[in-house]
């Protein structure tokens, strides 16, 4: 099985890797033009990169479909991979239509909690969170629908929030991928082990065209995508097993904590929601003075470190520590963000 999980995600990146670069010659598409302060670069460039990236990941699963034998996608997964594919393809057009024609924030904000709704419902809602040793808090359907539709709302948003940098999210969220890849392969799911593999090996052939040079972003659409592939394999994975739900918010951590902090500190100082601004950690660390290059960098061991975490959290079943360990990384993420907003406002970057 993991040597056509492997052909797969080649496949996924080789086509990823030639549609993106006839996007850039022929330049076709929606360009991204540097006309806010808040953004990075400072020539016109192509926002299609997630057209690449869904034809690269829809290409690998038609492959491990009809050919993949041992892994038998056709037979016992493809309808729950399709079916999760339909709601990351949705996510994917809302994008694209953003990215060619802004849409309103309201209407974004409607899509995308019926989307996460929908995911909820077929992917399987989680309705109780295990604090080890037999005993668990339980939710009830209505809060376990509303968590779980939830947590693909916060994280597709939040990957869209972090892809400011070049290869920052979109690495990110290839490291986090292959983080359920390896869960999902340990835990003999093929359903989510092909989607993340699928998905991660389409970014990974997005990124030789992104970073560190920045030829191509993935735009809304890819961001969008690759954050709705991640939150539907990850419930797939803790709807089928006994890996605790406090797992998958490990493996995200950095994207979760940068842009869940940043948009509680400008709540507090009364700052609106809905407008764009240069607040992240990231954007500050690129004010004083890091490079893409450096600021990637950092995250993406960031998010290594926490895949390691989340994957040894993933082996220990009826255990009290994945919640703990969750606390923890809160709490050290707090204290991150204090430091960074005071060094900010000391140096002036806020």
């Amino acid at each position: 099985m993991i040597g056509e999980l492997a052909i797969a995600a080649a496949i996924a990146a080789l086509v990823s890797l030639i549609v993106c670069r006839v996007q850039i010659a022929t330049r076709r598409g929606p360009l991204d033009l540097p006309d806010e302060a808040r953004k990075a670069h400072t020539a016109p460039t192509p926002t299609s990169g997630g057209i690449g990236i869904a034809i690269g990941y829809t290409l690998a699963v038609l492959w491990l479909g009809y050919f993949g034998h041992s892994v038998g996608l056709i037979r016992h997964v493809a309808a729950l991979v399709w079916l999760a594919s339909a709601f990351a393809f949705s996510f994917l057009v809302i994008g694209f239509v953003d990215d060619t024609r802004p849409l309103g924030p309201r209407i974004k904000f409607l899509m995308f909690t019926l989307l996460s709704l929908g995911g909820a419902v077929t992917m399987g809602v989680v309705d109780a969170l295990p604090l080890g040793n037999g005993e668990e808090v339980r939710l009830g359907l209505s809060l376990g629908l509303f968590g779980t539709a939830l947590w693909i709302f916060v994280l597709v948003n939040c990957v869209n929030f972090l892809d400011g940098a070049n290869g920052l999210a979109m690495g990110s969220v290839t490291i986090g991928l292959l983080a359920i890849a390896a869960i999902a392969y340990d835990e003999a799911l093929p359903s989510a082990a092909a989607m993340t593999l699928c998905c991660a090996g389409a970014l990974i052939g997005f990124l030789v065209w992104n970073f560190p040079g920045g030829r191509i972003f993935a735009g809304d659409s890819g961001a969008l995508f690759a954050g709705a592939v991640a939150a539907l394999a990850s419930l797939i994975i803790v709807a089928r097993t006994d890996v605790s739900p406090f797992v998958p918010p490990i493996l995200f951590m950095p994207l979760l904590a940068d842009a869940l902090l940043t948009l509680a500190w400008r709540v507090k100082r009364r700052r609106s929601l809905l407008v764009g601004h240069n607040e992240h950690f990231y954007q500050v660390a690129m004010r004083a003075g890091w490079s893409h290059r450096r600021v990637t960098i950092v995250y993406w061991a960031a998010m290594a470190a926490c895949g390691v975490l989340g994957f040894w959290l993933s082996r220990l079943h009826d255990s009290q520590t994945p919640w703990i360990a969750l606390t923890a990384l809160a709490g050290l993420w707090l204290a991150i963000s204090i430091i960074v907003r005071r060094y900010a406002r000391t140096h002036g970057l806020s």
